[in-house]
């Protein structure tokens, strides 16, 4: 779980944060020793010279800093978390400090995490929240069939404390892209054990109260911590995974309906992945009419990005005009701010000789990408002129968001399930700089590229991700009988029929 969650994509994929299982709460006896790595205390000049270096990292490079939050507003905060800095703190309680902060920056693509030695430290001897959660309508349930909480059952507080209230304290600590929130709870259920040790500290046992499926009288359970590679494995057992996801992949489901799953546009940079990934389609699509496949399900529920231009090529075959990677991208240096700060493996040289080549100043004294740079496309002669129906939710996100936002120009497109986790207008990624804080060794991940989606004729408010056409949930009872609502939904309206009441925005 750890290795996974700190591997980070170049362009644009997202990464979850390194929070998971794999920081927590330490038992007691000989695990006790993991605890004060998280008390280390540093000293208010060695605090300050780290939010400094992160400050000057955010405002010299991060190209939608002010998107969502003001420039005054931002520069009240980071003022006011410097005086914060003029006493001595640990290095969990610097982390609960910066953390909301940096979430002001509403960015998929900003991480602010523990130090990755610390993490993998931590992993081996901690013990945390052993149940695993989902988040369907901002309520949180019981992911697992064969735990002391019966699957499906509602987990109504933890400790005496109201989850509306625990959720209150801990969504701060999770990144979203613009104000709405899908991508925070998709992550929530991810680092749910991580984020309760880091704000409420170590527990051995947890008061569980709950309220069971098809019940209206709350239980009440105590249950113990378990240790992170037990939890790893617990989560790796959800009832709700399918288990392994190729990254794309198409099939029948019956005549005139094809599913086309696309689950990420991570194939590398690498010569045999992508000719793999063109090879694919071209040789799919082009049996689509012989086939006479009238209705494709196009899934990104899962797609949280990858390299840039492989979304592209897919939209290239349901294209009704040309089109380019992005409508617009921008970057405020060319120089990489604090550069001295940066992590091993980090090339700025190479890194500001492409930004050099690739923008040009404009009259704002941002740098726009020059025109020849944004590679045109046309619809290919194999395009599929048939009825698409799109399913999204809170893990599409960066491409797979891209790819929704290209398909808005379509007429023959409809969108199902939650709001995307990306936003619908812009984002900023690409060509990602990571940094080391002298000090605490925490790191902060920022993009330097903001880029301007393509997104048709349908508008959507400040700060949303693509919202649905039919706004259709995971219920409860299906959760429990493993129906996926949202497939379901599409399939019948494919099939011409009136879909299930069950999950539908009314």
């Amino acid at each position: 779980m750890f290795e996974s969650l700190t591997t980070r994509i170049l362009l644009g994929g997202l990464v979850l944060s390194c929070f998971t299982a794999g920081t927590g709460e330490a038992a007691k006896s000989k695990k006790n020793r993991l605890t004060p790595a998280l008390e280390q205390s540093f000293t208010p000049e060695k605090l300050k010279e780290d939010f400094n270096v992160l400050r000057q990292a955010l405002e010299g490079g991060h190209p939608g800093l002010y998107l969502y939050t003001s420039k005054d507003e931002f520069d009240r905060r980071f003022d006011q978390a410097d005086k914060a800095f003029d006493r001595p703190m640990t290095l969990r309680e610097f982390y609960l400090e910066v953390a909301p902060l940096v979430e002001k920056v509403y960015c998929g693509h900003t991480y602010f995490d523990l130090s990755p030695k610390l993490l993998k430290s931590l992993q081996k001897e901690t013990a945390l929240f052993p149940l695993p959660l989902i988040f369907l309508n901002k309520k949180a349930y019981v992911d697992h069939a064969k735990l002391d909480v019966p699957l499906g059952s509602q987990i109504t507080a933890i400790n005496g404390m109201p989850m509306g209230e625990i959720l209150a304290k801990l969504l701060p600590y999770v990144r979203s892209d613009g104000y709405n929130a899908t991508l925070k709870y998709r992550q929530m259920a991810e680092e749910f054990a991580l984020h309760y040790f880091l704000f409420f500290g170590q527990k051995e046992k947890f008061q569980i109260d709950y309220l069971p499926f098809g019940s209206e009288k709350e239980s009440s359970k105590s249950i113990k911590s378990v240790p992170a590679g037990k939890l790893e494995k617990t989560l790796s057992e959800r009832h709700s995974t399918i288990g392994k996801l190729k990254k794309y992949k198409l099939s029948h489901v019956e005549k005139g309906i094809q599913l086309l799953s696309m689950n990420s546009f991570d194939f590398g940079l690498n010569k045999k992945g992508r000719q793999k990934y063109k090879t694919f389609l071209r040789d799919n699509f082009e049996t689509l009419e012989e086939d006479e496949v009238e209705h494709i399900v196009l899934d990104l529920r899962q797609n949280d990005g990858g390299y840039v231009g492989n979304d592209a090529q897919l939209f290239s075959y349901f294209a009704q005009a040309p089109f380019r990677d992005v409508k617009s991208a921008d970057t405020k240096t060319l120089t990489i701010p604090v550069k001295e700060h940066l992590a091993r493996n980090q090339f700025p040289k190479m890194l500001e000789k492409m930004l050099a080549k690739d923008f040009e100043k404009s009259d704002t004294g941002r740098f726009v990408m020059l025109q020849e740079k944004n590679r045109a496309w046309k619809p290919r002669k194999t395009a599929f002129d048939g009825h698409v129906y799109v399913l999204i939710g809170g893990w599409t996100h960066s491409g797979g968001v891209v790819l929704c936002s290209f398909l808005l120009n379509n007429d023959n497109v409809t969108f199902i399930g939650e709001e995307t986790g990306g936003g619908h207008a812009n984002f900023t990624a690409g060509n990602m700089v990571l940094y080391d804080l002298p000090n605490t060794r925490c790191q902060i991940e920022v993009p330097l590229i903001r880029y301007e989606s393509y997104r048709g004729e349908k508008t959507f408010p400040k700060g949303s991700g693509i919202r649905p056409d039919h706004n259709v949930a995971q219920s409860q009872k299906d959760l429990i009988e493993n129906v996926d609502t949202v497939m379901k939904f599409a399939l019948e309206l494919a099939r011409g029929r009136v879909p299930p009441e069950d999950g539908r925005d009314k």
